[in-house]
């Protein structure tokens, strides 16, 4: 690959968040690859294709004025705090870096993920087939990957410290959709855990810099570029 552009994203607004995210899309990369780390202010986002009348907590959102929010990529609800770190990868569809599979190449990033979790908190750290990470049987990033004509795009969460207590009351779980529902896609809930319980003394910055330094080491990009 040619430059790893690193953009560090200090803007904690959802939608303007979400936004920045999208126009990520547009942008002329000529082999090089787009990486993002950036935090959101409490809210909850809703994947492209789901109801959130059966995803979310709403009569506790609404009555806490937090915000629910729909992505362009598929995957499943998640809940977001400035505890709470997003990593968004950006490239062209033909530049392959681990394999010509886009489920493949989606896990392939989500070990460089788990290799960074694994480095901060000493823990057994597994990487299952939806590129989720865990931690015994817990877990602590979900991932959504969306392909356009051009671009591959890979986004994930990863709990550092957030209020899981918040978590667990803004989303809701029902068992099956009603039948008239079927279009939409039902979120997988898990049982849920924050980094830093594994490691109590890291900080989100400190989190921040071992990705990049796991993602520059295992692209082993020709030139690296900060931005932001």
């Amino acid at each position: 690959m040619n430059t790893l552009r690193i953009l560090r994203n200090d803007r904690t607004d959802p939608l303007e968040n979400l936004s920045v995210e999208k126009n990520l899309l547009e942008l002329e990369l000529h082999g090089d690859v787009v990486l993002m780390l950036w935090q959101n202010e409490c809210c909850v986002v809703v994947g492209r294709f789901q109801n959130p009348d059966y995803e979310v907590n709403l009569d506790y959102v609404h009555a806490r004025k937090i915000p629910v929010i729909r992505r362009f990529t598929g995957g499943g609800t998640v809940y977001q705090d400035l505890g709470n770190l997003n990593i968004t990868l950006c490239k062209e569809k033909d530049n392959i870096v681990f394999s010509h599979y886009v489920l493949d190449e989606a896990k392939a990033i989500a070990n460089i993920l788990a290799e960074t979790v694994r480095k901060l908190t000493k823990a057994p750290v597994v990487v299952d087939d939806r590129a989720s990470i865990f931690i015994e049987g817990r877990k602590i990033s979900g991932s959504s990957t969306a392909i356009t004509a051009h671009k591959f795009f890979y986004h994930s969460t990863l709990l550092v410290n957030s209020d899981l207590q918040a978590l667990k009351e803004c989303l809701r779980w029902e068992e099956t959709y009603p039948e008239d529902q079927h279009d939409f896609v039902k979120s997988k809930r898990s049982q849920v855990a924050n980094l830093s319980e594994y490691a109590p003394n890291v900080t989100l910055n400190m989190v921040k810099e071992a990705i990049i330094c796991e993602f520059v080491h295992t692209l082993a990009p020709k030139d690296v570029m900060f931005l932001g």
